[in-house]
């Protein structure tokens, strides 16, 4: 089952600034909720290629994804694929885009649309519920990067 949704948010600091935070694996620890570790797979700076294992902690249990760079165009586009076969779901794949605007006193807006393709039944029958389950983890993150900005 194919679903996508869309988040929003402007945040009190310049794309530069909001796109350096993604890309510093460094800093994820500051700000990202349950994050257990992040495994850098491949060398080399930030770039389209670089791979990483994100380790959360979902329900008391690791739970493990691999996400692939496919678009790195700072300061505007970056784009993410997990290959849900590499990770804690086993099956589907997951697309991230997000893009940077530079908004009004310095701020950026950022947006982020995601597609996911969950194969299966359940994904069919559930999907809705996996759809609004996946938005508000995104959100989550979003929020508490743009908080982690804008605290200085």
């Amino acid at each position: 089952m194919a679903m996508s949704f869309d988040s929003e948010f402007t945040i009190a600091a310049p794309p530069s600034q909001v796109i350096a935070a993604l890309t510093d694996f460094d800093s994820w620890h500051h700000w990202m909720d349950n994050l257990v570790r992040i495994e850098k797979l491949t060398d080399g700076a930030f770039n389209v290629g670089t791979k990483w294992r994100e380790t959360r902690k979902l329900f008391g249990k690791e739970a493990s994804e691999v996400f692939e760079v496919t678009e790195f165009e700072p300061p505007q586009r970056i784009a993410l694929w997990v290959d849900g076969s590499q990770g804690i779901t086993g099956q589907g794949e997951y697309c991230f885009f997000y893009t940077f605007l530079p908004v009004e006193k310095n701020g950026t807006h950022l947006t982020m649309h995601s597609n996911i393709n969950m194969p299966g039944i359940l994904a069919s029958v559930f999907g809705f519920l996996m759809k609004g389950a996946f938005k508000k983890a995104c959100d989550r993150d979003l929020l508490a990067l743009k908080a982690h900005l804008e605290k200085g």
